[in-house]
């Protein structure tokens, strides 16, 4: 008889719970939480968010044809086809409760986990990069990012850390007023880090191009081209593909060594280059 009235406590708990879970799942509050979840993610990411499919339940974010604008105008709109957020379980129950990203977009793939905190770590692959512009669109950037892979905290804090690595192929970059004049970089390895704005470039390799490249530097992130400050200093060698009008430019600007390089160093805001 005890037996019999567990099994009937036990069935009356199990109907509770999934009464109680279906009605929290029916009268979930999609709007206002959609709303609310939109608006702390452009606050935080410094950015304005174009709604397009986008659905919300107990369990994630499932969204579609979304598009990003960055607020920094050095970075271009971002469309995204597909976009997945799921909590991190366990984090929920700690003071930095934070989620995973799953994104499709430029026809590769992003992942991120993002924290209350502003920590943020992200990788990319096969982003296309067709073409991509930069720097007020004078700037015109083609090729594809193979790899990227980036740890730090958004928004930027004074004294917050980053490291940064990016792998670049088939690299072409022209100016707007000379599309003709454009350089072929081929393949890009790029390592970097970061305290706060002021991030360094600990090697930066450019091969199979017009150019071969190695070089190293500093840049200080502003809010624009103007504010934006550079210093790189850079060794170049020609390749026999190099178009001589690229090849003359670079005598008259850099120094020539005696192993055939040229050495060029580029300083000052990013809108003087």
């Amino acid at each position: 008889m005890l037996f019999n009235k567990s099994k009937i406590t036990l069935a009356t708990l199990i109907l509770f719970s999934l009464g109680l879970f279906a009605g929290i799942i029916f009268s979930f509050p999609e709007a206002k939480v959609k709303q609310i979840i939109i608006s702390t993610l452009e606050t935080q990411g410094q950015l304005s968010v174009t709604q397009g499919d986008i659905n919300i339940s107990l369990f994630g974010i499932d969204a579609a044809n979304v598009q990003i604008q960055p607020d920094n105008p050095l970075l271009p709109t971002i469309p995204i086809q597909s976009l997945t957020i799921t909590p991190r379980w366990l984090s929920l129950l700690s003071k930095n409760p934070g989620g995973h990203l799953d994104m499709r977009l430029l026809s590769g793939t992003m992942t991120a986990d993002m924290f209350r905190d502003g920590s943020l770590n992200l990788d990319a692959s096969q982003l296309n990069l067709a073409p991509l512009s930069l720097t007020d669109q004078t700037l015109i950037i083609s090729g594809q990012l193979t790899e990227m892979s980036l740890s730090s905290v958004v928004p930027l804090q004074k004294n917050s850390a980053s490291l940064i690595r990016l792998t670049l192929k088939d690299i072409n970059v022209a100016r707007n007023s000379d599309l003709k004049l454009a350089i072929n970089l081929g393949d890009i390895v790029i390592n970097g880090s970061g305290r706060g704005h002021a991030f360094k470039i600990t090697s930066l390799q450019a091969s199979e191009g017009d150019l071969s490249i190695s070089g190293r530097g500093n840049i200080l992130l502003g809010r624009d081209i103007n504010t934006t400050k550079i210093n790189m200093k850079l060794e170049i060698r020609p390749q026999e593909s190099a178009d001589p009008m690229i090849v003359e430019l670079l005598q008259l600007g850099s120094r020539k060594t005696a192993n055939g390089s040229y050495e060029l160093t580029l300083s000052g805001s990013l809108a003087d280059l």
